[in-house]
């Protein structure tokens, strides 16, 4: 990526596209803010959490082999201490789901707090996110929830509340269908 400076984030020679698949599965990952006027990078961070921080066997840790699910991601801006907003960072939603908040004050981000469900189902967070993610006040305690799919996650980056139902409508109908 080139800003509207002309500085280059990451390498301008690499290319990390898998021309098998069509996926790019290597190679670092950045969050930039950039200045909405010039299109100058602000600053620049690594994204977390990064395809393989959890290990290389993608099936175990998101839930297919071929980087699909890893590369699902949504955002959305929240005032998660009721009055400064923070950007929400979300990746993954079928197996793992993970949200990161950031923070940019005085020209730096920063890391506020990450929600991770895990893959294991027994995790009454994971495999609960979906296409879509929502900003609101649920507790009434001034500041912004995140609801991702079927849970929410607090202000402070916990779990709030998660439905179990799963990802999506398939999972409700096959839910009343039992009873």
């Amino acid at each position: 990526t080139v800003d509207g400076a002309g500085k280059v984030v990451g390498d301008a020679n690499a290319d990390y596209v898998n021309h098998e698949t069509g996926y790019i599965l290597n190679g670092p990952e950045f969050l930039t803010v950039f200045d909405g006027q010039t299109g100058k990078a602000l600053d620049t961070t690594k994204y977390v959490p990064g395809r393989s921080d959890f290990g290389d066997d993608w099936k175990k840790v998101w839930g297919d082999a071929y980087g699909n699910r890893m590369d699902r991601f949504l955002a959305c801006v929240a005032y998660l201490d009721g009055v400064h907003p923070s950007v929400v960072m979300c990746r993954g939603y079928y197996t793992r789901t993970t949200l990161v908040a950031w923070d940019f004050r005085d020209g730096k981000l920063a890391q506020r707090w990450m929600f991770d469900s895990g893959p294991d189902f027994k995790n009454p967070y994971a495999g609960q996110g979906d296409h879509q993610v929502s900003v609101a006040d649920v507790d009434g305690d001034g500041k912004d929830e995140i609801v991702y799919g079927g849970m929410c996650v607090d202000d402070n980056g916990k779990g709030l509340w998660s439905t179990r139902l799963g990802h999506g409508a398939l999972d409700l109908t096959a839910q009343c269908r039992e009873g």
